[in-house]
């Protein structure tokens, strides 16, 4: 297992391996490549964020007495760190997840009569079948 302090994730932290092996579940269409490269993408950065945050505190460290690399590496370190990243990227990623189908949100809804994608709604149908 990888330590934490060290700036490294135990395996069962990383969102990125779980993303990959819920994208691996679904039966996603070739229009759907982006979409899932970027929920990847977005996991990866998540997890990266510890790692880096980790990093800028040992930087941190070894400034001493420097007052302005010490203000500008706390303020790097700030945006790296972990929360920052789940709270500007955690909602994009469960968006990338709900538009693909993997979230309790998108299963439910499709539950419901929601559409599945790549199939009109039962009120496109009925509008389509009005035009024409």
């Amino acid at each position: 297992m990888a330590r934490e302090s060290g700036g490294l994730q135990s395996a069962e932290r990383l969102l990125a391996p779980a993303v990959a092996e819920t994208l691996e579940s679904l039966e996603l269409q070739p229009e759907d490549a982006a979409v899932s490269k970027l929920a990847e993408r977005y996991a990866r950065e998540i997890d990266g964020a510890s790692a880096a945050a980790a990093q800028a505190e040992k930087v941190l460290r070894e400034v001493g007495e420097d007052p302005d690399t010490a203000e500008l590496v706390a303020a790097l370190k700030a945006k790296l760190g972990a929360r920052s990243a789940m709270e500007s990227l955690g909602p994009k990623l469960l968006a990338a997840l709900d538009a693909l189908g993997a979230s309790p949100k998108a299963r439910a809804a499709r539950g419901k009569g929601g559409a599945s994608r790549g199939t009109a709604s039962k009120l496109a149908a009925l509008r389509a079948n009005r035009a024409g």
